[in-house]
Formats: structure tokens, C-alpha cells, sequence
């Protein structure tokens, strides 16, 4: 959060595609040194939806991860099988590197700590660290690039599929493009199985993020519009809960609250 100036997005020219996109720049901007305010908060948030729901999903899936692993790992105690997704390889390859490893000390240790603490348990040390991310390798089985605009982003096959989508600022930010962005959400939830559970996390109202030196876009979205979204893609109106956490400190990055969001499918008659 620290060394970085405004940039206008909105001069011409000032967004950048996704082929400009690099791996290492978005882990080294918002993953590479502490758990973030932000990302405690959703990374609560995720865990808190997971436990209340009181189940043990049999098939998960993360929708647009990146180079990350922190949502994986805490829906590994709640979910039999994960598999990750994810529009550019380039992020994938952190996540099979992380998969190939065992060491002890990794960059997701101090997530996986975070995890550990949200969930209450107790004298965490580098032990329970280990086995939880043991855990989350055993967990995770198929990784896919994929691209949400697809009609069925994993093929007709999945859809009704999965029993928990878990989605961390992806879909906001496949285009400034609202309409896009409503289509990505209805072909990414057909995964969703009757009675499953979806978990989404966007950028509140951003139009433009922060990479690097780069902007890319974002779909501004806003709660009323992530609400509307989940309700015409038939997810329950009783189980719907969406709310903004204030991140004021992002506004160098484009971005000042968070908007995260759960809701479930009716179960099948």
C-alpha cells in the first residue's frame, strides 16, 4: 500500500489489457508482505459463510484465483475436492508450483495462520500450518484456464455442479463493461448446484485497480447491482447477504470498500 500515485483511468488509453497482465506484479502488490485489512475481512467473511452453513460440501470450486491460494486453503476443512480456475496460465503456474511444494515456509503461511486464528484454534503453530496446507494440496484436484464469458465457462458438463463457488474479485474485473460483467455472473453460477453456495468478493464501485504501474478495469459495481445480479440468477432471496467493508487506504490502488457477497440455490423439490 505504500510508494504508489493516483493514475486518472479515465484518460485515454489508460486501462491496460490483460496480455499486459504479469503474475508476480499482483502477488508482489496485494499478497506479497501482510494479510491486508481487506483481505482479513473477506477471508473472514468466507469462513464465517462455510461455518454457518454447517455442511461438508463435496465439490468446490474457485472461480478466477490468480496467483493465489488463501481462499483454497480455507475451504479445504469445508470441502471434499477443489478445483481452481482461472482466465491467464500465467497465474496457474503459481498455484501447481505452490501444489509441487512441501516446504514449511511458504508465502501463504501467514494466510494460513490468519485461517487458523479466524477459525478459534488454539497454540497455532508451524505444525497445524503444515497440515492445514497438506490439507488444501489433498483438497485441490483440477486446475483450468477458463474464461467466464463462456456460455459454460467449464463446459456443459459442469453445469449444476458445484455445491461451493467460491469467487474473489474476478468477474468485476473481466471488463468496465457492466452488461459483460452480468453475463459472466449468470454463466459462472449455472455451475452452482441446487442448494450450493456461492461466496463472491468484488471491488466496490471501482472502475479501474492497480497492478504494478498498470490500471486494469473494473465493472463498478455496486451492492444493488451484485444484489440483482444473485436474485435473477435464482439464487434465494432469505439467504442473500451483501455488504461493503471500507478500505479508505485503497484509494491509491483505485478502490475504497469492498463489496462481498453470499447467497444460496433452492435445493432441488
Amino acid at each position: 500500500m505504500r510508494g504508489f500515485s493516483v493514475v486518472d483511468s479515465t484518460s485515454p488509453g489508460a486501462l491496460a489489457d490483460y496480455s499486459a497482465w504479469r503474475a508476480r506484479d499482483y502477488f508482489e502488490t496485494y499478497y506479497s508482505e501482510v494479510v491486508l485489512p481487506d483481505e482479513q475481512a473477506v477471508l473472514a467473511y468466507q469462513l464465517e459463510v462455510m461455518r454457518r452453513a454447517d455442511v461438508r460440501y463435496g465439490r468446490a470450486l474457485e472461480y478466477g484465483c490468480g496467483p493465489t491460494l488463501h481462499r483454497a486453503i480455507a475451504a479445504a476443512a469445508y470441502a471434499a475436492r477443489i478445483d481452481m480456475a482461472d482466465w491467464l496460465a500465467d497465474n496457474l503456474v503459481f498455484v501447481r508450483e505452490w501444489l509441487a511444494s512441501d516446504a514449511m515456509e511458504s508465502d501463504w503461511n501467514r494466510f494460513t495462520h490468519f485461517i487458523l486464528q479466524c477459525e478459534g484454534t488454539p497454540d497455532i503453530d508451524p505444525v497445524r500450518i503444515a497440515h492445514r496446507e497438506a490439507q488444501a494440496r489433498k483438497a485441490i484436484h483440477g486446475l483450468y484456464v477458463s474464461d467466464a464469458r463462456w456460455h459454460d465457462p467449464l463446459g456443459e458438463e459442469r453445469r449444476g455442479y458445484y455445491d461451493l463457488v467460491v469467487s474473489g474479485f474476478c468477474l468485476d474485473a473481466v471488463s468496465s463493461d457492466r452488461g459483460v460483467w452480468r453475463a459472466c455472473m449468470q454463466n459462472v453460477l449455472s455451475m452452482l448446484a441446487p442448494g450450493g453456495t456461492i461466496v463472491i468478493h468484488a471491488l466496490h464501485d471501482c472502475t479501474a485497480y492497480k497492478v504494478g504501474e498498470r490500471m486494469f478495469p473494473g465493472a463498478g459495481v455496486t451492492v444493488d447491482a451484485m444484489a440483482e445480479s444473485l436474485l435473477e440468477n435464482d439464487l434465494t432471496r432469505a439467504s442473500l447477504d451483501v455488504q461493503v467493508i471500507p478500505c479508505p487506504d485503497n484509494a491509491v490502488y483505485g478502490y475504497s470498500g469492498i463489496l462481498t457477497a453470499s447467497a444460496r440455490k433452492p435445493p432441488t423439490p
